[in-house]
């Protein structure tokens, strides 16, 4: 996937959304919906039949959970089901008792889906998830937030969503002390059909109910924050700056009670100091952040690889992957090829060939360019095979 790529598939997915509208204002802001103007493609993310698409998916089993303020009777257990028939009854009874079923880890059931997914991967940095929420007419949900913002798209029937209209809190992902029953007044409602997408920043209230059956996407991911920005930072600067990784000292347990604290705050406030310098060198914020992105792009989720990597040959002819992205640092002597799954540490003498691999779709193994012979182009195009980067055509 090249970057035009990805933004021409997030551009269809988001219109009439300008995708600059919404990296720019609607990620910085608060709730917002997106209608569509004609029929859209975006009911078709699960596949003609996004009902059938979830009860084959047997193996999810496990892994299924599930809401509802006003269920009929306690959650059917999820322990023992051994074949979609099961899988079906079980997941009818969730329904009957009014419980809506959220279906995770949906990427591999469509390439669709998996596609857009990595469309926003390319653009953002971060890891994107997909599930589904499944219910029957009279459920109602919990109030509740998530820690991560959510992109809804309305797959069948129609649901109603109540939205706080305060500001999100923008929670931190670790557990905090449980703040009790949440409310959402003030809040606005927000009548969601086939095709239409909702945005909900993380830390939003919200709750829904539906009076048919129902099925939504919930595509969720955390865009870059401050706070990244700021650890990417302090990260860069400690790979340069010995004293940072340091050994602070002396008996936490005593600092606490403020005995030998002097130490720690002196030491502290020296490093912040040292930081705030760096990130005013020109460079150094960009460096820290394309460093970030390498380590974040290599925990997505492994691409999909050959088993064994096939024999190449100058006339293999090779293509991109459908997901397959990358993100690329250079050092003095090396490059930094990440990948979703990993990292490939390549000699600096070869750039000009990975930029032509990485840059050309579809490529004969003697086209790589570079002043390399035909062995180097040969271990170079294997080595992206055998990680799923590329394939045979």
């Amino acid at each position: 996937m090249l970057f035009q790529d990805a933004q021409r598939r997030l551009q269809e997915f988001l219109a009439p959304l300008t995708l600059d509208e919404f990296l720019g204002r609607t990620l910085t802001g608060g709730f917002c919906r997106i209608g569509h103007e004609a029929v859209s493609a975006r009911t078709g993310l699960l596949g003609p039949d996004p009902q059938a698409a979830l009860l084959a998916a047997v193996h999810l089993a496990p892994r299924l959970t599930f809401h509802s303020a006003n269920p009929l009777g306690p959650a059917p257990s999820l322990e023992g089901i051994v074949d979609a028939a099961e899988f079906r009854q079980r997941i009818a009874e969730f329904h009957a008792r009014h419980y809506s079923v959220r279906f995770p880890e949906l990427r591999p059931l469509s390439p669709a889906l998996d596609e857009l997914a990595r469309a926003l991967e390319f653009m953002l940095h971060t890891p994107v998830t997909a599930s589904a929420f499944w219910s029957r007419g009279g459920m109602r949900a919990p109030v509740h937030y998530d820690d991560h913002d959510l992109i809804v798209v309305q797959l069948r029937g129609d649901k109603r969503w109540y939205v706080s209209e305060k500001p999100a809190e923008l929670p931190n992902t670790w557990t905090a002390t449980p703040a009790g029953a949440l409310e959402l007044s003030p809040h606005a409602t927000v009548d969601l059909h086939p095709g239409d997408l909702l945005y909900l920043p993380r830390g939003t209230l919200h709750s829904v109910d539906s009076d048919t059956e129902s099925l939504h996407l919930s595509i969720g991911f955390t865009p870059l924050t401050v706070r990244e920005a700021v650890i990417a930072a302090l990260d860069q600067l400690s790979d340069l700056d010995r004293t940072l990784r340091t050994t602070m000292g002396g008996c936490v347990a005593r600092q606490f009670q403020g005995i030998g604290m002097e130490v720690v705050t002196q030491r502290t406030a020296d490093a912040i100091e040292r930081l705030r310098a760096a990130c005013r060198a020109p460079g150094f914020l960009t460096a820290a952040l394309q460093r970030r992105s390498t380590r974040v792009v290599a925990t997505l989720a492994r691409l999909p690889a050959p088993a064994a990597t096939p024999a190449l040959a100058t006339d293999t002819e090779l293509v991109h992957t459908g997901t397959a992205m990358c993100h690329l640092t250079a050092g003095p002597e090396r490059i930094d090829f990440s990948y979703p799954g990993g990292h490939l540490y390549l000699h600096r003498g070869a750039e000009q060939s990975i930029l032509y691999m990485v840059n050309t779709p579809r490529f004969r193994v003697r086209d790589i360019p570079g002043e390399v012979g035909d062995d180097v182009r040969l271990s170079l195009a294997t080595s992206l095979v055998g990680i799923g980067f590329l394939a045979r055509a």
